[in-house]
Protein backbone atom coordinates (compact mmCIF):
# COMPACT_ATOMS: atom_id res chain seq x y z
CA UNK A 1 0.00 0.00 0.00
CA UNK A 2 1.30 3.28 -0.94
CA UNK A 3 2.19 6.03 1.67
CA UNK A 4 -0.64 8.21 0.03
CA UNK A 5 -3.21 5.45 0.64
CA UNK A 6 -2.59 4.99 3.45
CA UNK A 7 -3.01 8.30 4.44
CA UNK A 8 -6.06 8.33 2.96
CA UNK A 9 -7.15 4.97 5.17
CA UNK A 10 -5.76 6.91 8.01
CA UNK A 11 -7.74 10.26 7.44
CA UNK A 12 -11.09 8.33 7.37
CA UNK A 13 -10.90 6.46 10.20
CA UNK A 14 -9.98 9.63 11.81
CA UNK A 15 -13.22 11.32 10.77
CA UNK A 16 -15.13 8.44 11.52
CA UNK A 17 -14.42 9.12 14.99
CA UNK A 18 -16.33 12.16 15.42
CA UNK A 19 -19.66 9.76 14.82
CA UNK A 20 -18.46 6.42 16.07
CA UNK A 21 -16.15 7.04 19.02
CA UNK A 22 -15.55 3.43 19.22
CA UNK A 23 -13.01 3.63 16.11
CA UNK A 24 -10.16 6.24 18.26
CA UNK A 25 -8.26 2.90 19.01
CA UNK A 26 -7.63 2.05 15.47
CA UNK A 27 -7.19 5.81 14.23
CA UNK A 28 -4.53 6.22 17.00
CA UNK A 29 -2.96 2.48 16.08
CA UNK A 30 -2.78 4.12 12.54
CA UNK A 31 -1.41 7.29 13.10
CA UNK A 32 1.37 5.12 14.96
CA UNK A 33 2.18 2.93 11.70
CA UNK A 34 1.86 5.83 9.48
CA UNK A 35 4.97 7.96 11.85
CA UNK A 36 6.60 5.04 11.37
CA UNK A 37 6.37 3.22 15.11
CA UNK A 38 5.01 0.04 16.12
CA UNK A 39 2.13 1.60 18.66
CA UNK A 40 1.13 4.65 19.44
CA UNK A 41 -0.64 6.30 22.57
CA UNK A 42 -3.34 9.29 23.42
CA UNK A 43 -3.17 10.70 25.83
CA UNK A 44 -5.18 13.93 27.76
CA UNK A 45 -3.28 16.30 30.15
CA UNK A 46 -4.58 18.49 33.07
CA UNK A 47 -2.59 21.56 32.77
CA UNK A 48 -2.64 22.11 36.25
CA UNK A 49 -1.34 19.28 37.87
CA UNK A 50 0.76 17.71 34.50
CA UNK A 51 -0.75 14.23 35.36
CA UNK A 52 -2.63 12.69 32.53
CA UNK A 53 -6.44 12.41 33.13
CA UNK A 54 -7.23 9.71 30.19
CA UNK A 55 -5.21 7.45 28.34
CA UNK A 56 -5.59 5.27 25.14
CA UNK A 57 -3.12 2.66 23.67
CA UNK A 58 -3.70 1.40 20.30
CA UNK A 59 -2.55 -1.61 21.36
CA UNK A 60 -1.07 -3.00 17.69
CA UNK A 61 2.60 -3.83 19.58
CA UNK A 62 1.26 -3.72 23.24
CA UNK A 63 -0.75 -6.05 24.76
CA UNK A 64 -3.92 -5.13 26.71
CA UNK A 65 -2.44 -5.62 29.62
CA UNK A 66 0.26 -2.57 29.03
CA UNK A 67 -2.49 -0.57 28.86
CA UNK A 68 -3.65 -1.59 32.27
CA UNK A 69 -0.25 -1.40 33.76
CA UNK A 70 0.01 2.46 32.28
CA UNK A 71 -3.00 3.40 33.76
CA UNK A 72 -2.64 1.95 37.04
CA UNK A 73 1.40 2.09 37.93
CA UNK A 74 3.15 4.00 35.77
CA UNK A 75 1.09 6.64 34.31
CA UNK A 76 2.56 8.47 37.64
CA UNK A 77 6.17 8.10 36.91
CA UNK A 78 6.30 8.30 32.74
CA UNK A 79 9.33 10.81 32.62
CA UNK A 80 7.45 11.99 28.87
CA UNK A 81 5.40 13.98 30.42
CA UNK A 82 8.08 16.57 30.86
CA UNK A 83 8.49 16.55 27.03
CA UNK A 84 4.77 17.02 26.39
CA UNK A 85 4.31 19.77 28.85
CA UNK A 86 7.44 22.00 26.91
CA UNK A 87 5.64 21.14 23.78
CA UNK A 88 3.63 23.42 21.88
CA UNK A 89 0.33 22.32 19.27
CA UNK A 90 2.01 21.19 16.46
CA UNK A 91 5.51 20.83 17.92
CA UNK A 92 6.83 17.10 17.55
CA UNK A 93 9.70 16.41 20.35
CA UNK A 94 11.49 12.91 20.59
CA UNK A 95 12.47 10.97 23.69
CA UNK A 96 15.82 10.41 22.37
CA UNK A 97 16.51 14.37 22.23
CA UNK A 98 16.08 14.50 26.24
CA UNK A 99 16.43 11.16 27.70
CA UNK A 100 19.89 9.72 27.32
CA UNK A 101 20.83 5.86 27.26
CA UNK A 102 22.27 5.99 30.57
CA UNK A 103 18.99 7.56 31.67
CA UNK A 104 17.17 4.70 30.15
CA UNK A 105 19.13 2.34 31.92
CA UNK A 106 18.37 3.65 35.31
CA UNK A 107 14.89 4.55 34.77
CA UNK A 108 11.84 2.46 36.52
CA UNK A 109 9.37 3.57 33.30
CA UNK A 110 11.77 2.29 30.58
CA UNK A 111 13.14 -0.58 32.46
CA UNK A 112 9.81 -2.40 34.06
CA UNK A 113 7.79 -1.14 31.63
CA UNK A 114 8.10 0.31 27.57
CA UNK A 115 11.61 -2.13 27.42
CA UNK A 116 9.57 -4.38 29.05
CA UNK A 117 6.97 -4.59 25.79
CA UNK A 118 9.09 -4.29 23.38
CA UNK A 119 9.11 -0.61 22.89
CA UNK A 120 11.85 1.83 23.15
CA UNK A 121 11.28 5.60 21.65
CA UNK A 122 8.81 7.78 21.62
CA UNK A 123 7.30 10.52 19.52
CA UNK A 124 5.46 13.15 21.02
CA UNK A 125 3.11 15.30 19.28
CA UNK A 126 0.57 17.79 21.13
CA UNK A 127 -2.38 18.21 18.87
CA UNK A 128 -5.70 20.41 20.75
CA UNK A 129 -5.01 22.94 23.43
CA UNK A 130 -8.13 24.19 25.83
CA UNK A 131 -8.12 26.35 28.80
CA UNK A 132 -8.30 23.23 30.90
CA UNK A 133 -6.28 20.47 29.69
CA UNK A 134 -4.13 19.69 26.10
CA UNK A 135 -4.17 16.22 23.92
CA UNK A 136 -0.78 14.80 22.94
CA UNK A 137 -0.21 11.02 20.84
CA UNK A 138 2.75 9.89 21.03
CA UNK A 139 4.19 7.10 18.12
CA UNK A 140 5.89 3.99 20.08
CA UNK A 141 9.04 2.49 18.19
CA UNK A 142 10.44 -1.33 19.32
CA UNK A 143 13.84 -1.99 20.82
CA UNK A 144 15.27 -2.97 17.60
CA UNK A 145 14.79 -0.06 15.48
CA UNK A 146 16.28 3.36 15.29
CA UNK A 147 14.95 6.75 17.15
CA UNK A 148 12.56 8.47 15.12
CA UNK A 149 13.96 11.43 12.56
CA UNK A 150 12.81 13.97 10.55
CA UNK A 151 11.08 11.90 8.08
CA UNK A 152 9.28 10.21 10.78
CA UNK A 153 8.38 13.54 12.02
CA UNK A 154 7.38 15.02 8.58
CA UNK A 155 4.79 11.60 8.33
CA UNK A 156 3.68 12.67 11.22
CA UNK A 157 2.60 16.22 10.16
CA UNK A 158 0.62 14.79 7.39
CA UNK A 159 -2.32 14.12 9.62
CA UNK A 160 -1.50 16.21 12.42
CA UNK A 161 -3.69 19.04 10.84
CA UNK A 162 -6.76 15.90 10.33
CA UNK A 163 -6.45 14.66 14.42
CA UNK A 164 -6.71 18.73 15.02
CA UNK A 165 -9.87 19.12 13.34
CA UNK A 166 -11.27 15.91 14.93
CA UNK A 167 -10.53 16.42 18.17
CA UNK A 168 -12.33 19.87 17.78
CA UNK A 169 -14.86 18.62 15.99
CA UNK A 170 -15.76 15.54 18.73
CA UNK A 171 -15.32 18.32 21.60
CA UNK A 172 -18.12 20.66 20.02
CA UNK A 173 -19.90 17.34 18.90
CA UNK A 174 -19.66 16.22 22.73
CA UNK A 175 -21.17 19.93 23.78
CA UNK A 176 -23.93 19.38 21.35
CA UNK A 177 -25.06 16.05 23.03
CA UNK A 178 -24.89 17.04 26.12
CA UNK A 179 -26.65 20.70 25.54
CA UNK A 180 -29.46 18.50 23.93
CA UNK A 181 -29.76 15.71 26.47
CA UNK A 182 -30.30 18.35 29.18
CA UNK A 183 -32.79 20.19 26.83
CA UNK A 184 -34.37 16.84 26.71
CA UNK A 185 -34.38 16.00 30.30
CA UNK A 186 -35.54 19.37 31.82
CA UNK A 187 -38.49 19.91 29.16
CA UNK A 188 -39.13 15.82 30.21
CA UNK A 189 -39.48 17.01 33.69
CA UNK A 190 -42.31 19.82 32.82
CA UNK A 191 -45.77 18.89 34.58
CA UNK A 192 -47.03 20.27 31.08
CA UNK A 193 -47.50 18.24 27.81
CA UNK A 194 -45.26 19.97 25.68
CA UNK A 195 -45.05 19.83 21.44
CA UNK A 196 -43.34 21.76 18.96
CA UNK A 197 -45.10 21.74 15.64
CA UNK A 198 -45.02 23.65 12.71
CA UNK A 199 -47.51 25.13 10.17
CA UNK A 200 -48.82 21.70 8.85
CA UNK A 201 -49.41 20.66 12.24
CA UNK A 202 -46.35 18.08 11.65
CA UNK A 203 -44.90 16.97 15.21
CA UNK A 204 -40.95 18.23 15.17
CA UNK A 205 -40.51 17.47 19.30
CA UNK A 206 -42.50 16.37 22.31
CA UNK A 207 -41.55 15.63 26.04
CA UNK A 208 -42.59 12.04 27.74
CA UNK A 209 -45.39 13.57 28.96
CA UNK A 210 -47.14 14.53 25.51
CA UNK A 211 -46.47 11.27 24.30
CA UNK A 212 -48.33 9.85 27.26
CA UNK A 213 -50.80 11.90 26.11
CA UNK A 214 -51.10 10.95 22.38
CA UNK A 215 -50.52 7.17 23.09
CA UNK A 216 -53.68 7.05 25.67
CA UNK A 217 -55.52 9.82 24.09
CA UNK A 218 -56.60 10.47 27.42
CA UNK A 219 -56.46 14.49 26.29
CA UNK A 220 -59.06 14.34 22.86
CA UNK A 221 -55.29 14.11 20.84
CA UNK A 222 -53.83 12.15 18.97
CA UNK A 223 -50.69 11.62 16.03
CA UNK A 224 -51.83 10.65 12.79
CA UNK A 225 -48.39 9.84 10.14
CA UNK A 226 -46.49 12.32 12.47
CA UNK A 227 -49.02 15.32 12.52
CA UNK A 228 -51.45 16.16 15.64
CA UNK A 229 -54.64 16.08 15.36
CA UNK A 230 -57.95 15.44 17.75
CA UNK A 231 -60.05 12.22 18.28
CA UNK A 232 -62.80 14.44 17.78
CA UNK A 233 -63.28 15.88 14.19
CA UNK A 234 -65.64 18.74 15.79
CA UNK A 235 -62.53 20.74 17.39
CA UNK A 236 -59.85 19.16 14.92
CA UNK A 237 -60.42 22.25 12.66
CA UNK A 238 -60.22 24.65 15.69
CA UNK A 239 -56.67 23.26 17.00
CA UNK A 240 -55.54 23.49 13.33
CA UNK A 241 -56.57 27.00 13.17
CA UNK A 242 -54.38 27.63 16.72
CA UNK A 243 -51.88 26.61 14.56
CA UNK A 244 -52.06 28.28 11.71
CA UNK A 245 -52.34 31.81 13.60
CA UNK A 246 -49.23 31.09 15.76
CA UNK A 247 -47.02 30.48 12.49
CA UNK A 248 -48.41 33.58 10.54
CA UNK A 249 -47.45 36.97 10.41
CA UNK A 250 -48.25 38.93 12.35
CA UNK A 251 -48.37 36.04 14.99
CA UNK A 252 -51.41 35.03 17.58
CA UNK A 253 -51.30 33.46 20.87
CA UNK A 254 -54.89 31.45 21.41
CA UNK A 255 -56.11 28.75 24.05
CA UNK A 256 -59.20 25.84 23.53
CA UNK A 257 -60.67 23.18 25.46
CA UNK A 258 -60.23 19.30 24.15
CA UNK A 259 -63.13 16.80 24.54
CA UNK A 260 -66.28 17.92 25.92
CA UNK A 261 -65.99 17.10 29.42
CA UNK A 262 -63.17 20.27 29.19
CA UNK A 263 -61.34 18.36 31.38
CA UNK A 264 -57.95 19.61 29.33
CA UNK A 265 -56.71 22.50 28.30
CA UNK A 266 -54.38 23.61 24.89
CA UNK A 267 -52.10 26.70 24.21
CA UNK A 268 -50.93 27.82 21.18
CA UNK A 269 -47.93 30.27 21.26
CA UNK A 270 -45.45 31.21 18.23
CA UNK A 271 -42.08 29.54 19.50
CA UNK A 272 -39.17 32.32 20.42
CA UNK A 273 -37.40 32.86 17.24
CA UNK A 274 -33.87 32.22 19.52
CA UNK A 275 -35.15 28.86 20.24
CA UNK A 276 -32.44 26.39 18.93
CA UNK A 277 -35.55 24.75 17.25
CA UNK A 278 -36.85 27.76 15.24
CA UNK A 279 -32.92 28.66 14.20
CA UNK A 280 -32.55 24.76 13.22
CA UNK A 281 -35.80 25.02 10.46
CA UNK A 282 -35.81 28.75 10.07
CA UNK A 283 -39.60 28.85 9.48
CA UNK A 284 -42.39 29.51 12.08
CA UNK A 285 -43.13 26.82 14.87
CA UNK A 286 -45.70 26.45 17.40
CA UNK A 287 -45.17 25.87 20.61
CA UNK A 288 -48.38 23.81 22.37
CA UNK A 289 -48.90 23.33 25.61
CA UNK A 290 -51.47 20.85 27.10
CA UNK A 291 -52.59 20.96 30.80
CA UNK A 292 -55.35 19.63 32.93
CA UNK A 293 -58.33 21.98 33.77
CA UNK A 294 -57.48 21.80 37.31
CA UNK A 295 -54.07 22.76 37.57
CA UNK A 296 -53.34 26.24 37.34
CA UNK A 297 -50.61 28.26 36.19
CA UNK A 298 -50.14 32.05 35.93
CA UNK A 299 -49.54 33.81 32.35
CA UNK A 300 -46.38 35.27 33.93
CA UNK A 301 -45.11 31.80 35.15
CA UNK A 302 -45.45 30.54 31.44
CA UNK A 303 -43.81 33.91 30.51
CA UNK A 304 -40.85 33.24 32.16
CA UNK A 305 -40.59 29.47 31.87
CA UNK A 306 -40.97 30.05 27.92
CA UNK A 307 -38.67 32.26 27.50
CA UNK A 308 -36.09 31.57 30.56
CA UNK A 309 -36.41 34.88 31.72
CA UNK A 310 -35.11 35.68 35.51
CA UNK A 311 -36.98 35.93 38.57
CA UNK A 312 -36.05 40.25 38.26
CA UNK A 313 -36.22 39.98 34.30
CA UNK A 314 -40.17 38.71 34.39
CA UNK A 315 -41.21 41.39 37.85
CA UNK A 316 -40.05 44.24 35.22
CA UNK A 317 -41.94 42.49 32.34
CA UNK A 318 -45.03 42.23 34.93
CA UNK A 319 -44.63 45.81 35.35
CA UNK A 320 -44.57 47.14 31.71
CA UNK A 321 -47.52 44.81 31.10
CA UNK A 322 -49.18 46.38 34.11
CA UNK A 323 -48.61 49.73 31.64
CA UNK A 324 -46.05 51.84 34.01
CA UNK A 325 -42.96 52.76 32.75
CA UNK A 326 -39.44 51.63 33.32
CA UNK A 327 -38.56 55.01 35.23
CA UNK A 328 -41.82 54.05 37.02
CA UNK A 329 -40.93 50.44 38.18
CA UNK A 330 -37.26 51.80 39.41
CA UNK A 331 -38.84 54.36 41.42
CA UNK A 332 -41.83 52.32 43.17
CA UNK A 333 -38.58 49.13 43.79
CA UNK A 334 -35.57 51.19 44.48
CA UNK A 335 -33.63 49.95 41.83
CA UNK A 336 -31.35 51.90 39.61
CA UNK A 337 -32.10 53.04 36.39
CA UNK A 338 -28.87 51.32 35.09
CA UNK A 339 -30.21 47.97 36.49
CA UNK A 340 -33.82 48.30 34.93
CA UNK A 341 -32.15 49.05 31.32
CA UNK A 342 -29.53 45.85 31.92
CA UNK A 343 -32.65 43.89 32.78
CA UNK A 344 -34.48 45.17 29.77
CA UNK A 345 -31.50 44.68 27.50
CA UNK A 346 -31.89 41.29 28.95
CA UNK A 347 -34.97 40.56 28.12
CA UNK A 348 -35.30 41.80 24.76
CA UNK A 349 -32.34 39.82 23.53
CA UNK A 350 -34.02 36.86 24.99
CA UNK A 351 -37.71 37.08 23.54
CA UNK A 352 -35.80 38.16 20.12
CA UNK A 353 -37.35 41.73 20.55
CA UNK A 354 -35.77 45.22 19.94
CA UNK A 355 -38.13 47.50 21.68
CA UNK A 356 -40.63 48.04 24.68
CA UNK A 357 -42.97 48.43 22.31
CA UNK A 358 -42.62 45.33 20.28
CA UNK A 359 -42.19 43.40 23.58
CA UNK A 360 -45.35 44.15 25.31
CA UNK A 361 -47.25 43.42 21.65
CA UNK A 362 -45.71 40.07 21.57
CA UNK A 363 -46.09 39.16 25.35
CA UNK A 364 -50.08 40.62 24.74
CA UNK A 365 -50.57 37.72 22.31
CA UNK A 366 -49.98 34.74 24.99
CA UNK A 367 -53.28 33.60 25.67
CA UNK A 368 -54.77 34.27 29.47
CA UNK A 369 -54.14 30.98 31.42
Amino acid sequence: MTNDKKLDDLIGVLYETVLDPNRMKEAVGLCGLYAGGVDAQLMTIDKKTGLVMQSLLAETHFSVQGEADYVNHYMAIDPRLCIITQGHVGEWLRCSDVNSENFVKHNEFYQDFLLYYGARYSMVGRLYEDEAQYTSIGALRATNQQPFGDAEKRAAQRFESHFQRVLRLQKHTHALQTKAELGAMAIDALALSMLIVDNKNRILHLNSSAEKLLSQRTGGLQSKAGHLSCVNLSIKTQLTNLITAATCEPAMGGAMFLQNAENYKLFVVLLPAASEFSKTWQIPLALILVMESSKNVSTLQFIGTLYNLSPAELRVVSSLLEGKSPEQYAQLTGVSMNTVRTQLKNVFKKTNTHRQSELIAMLSKIPPL
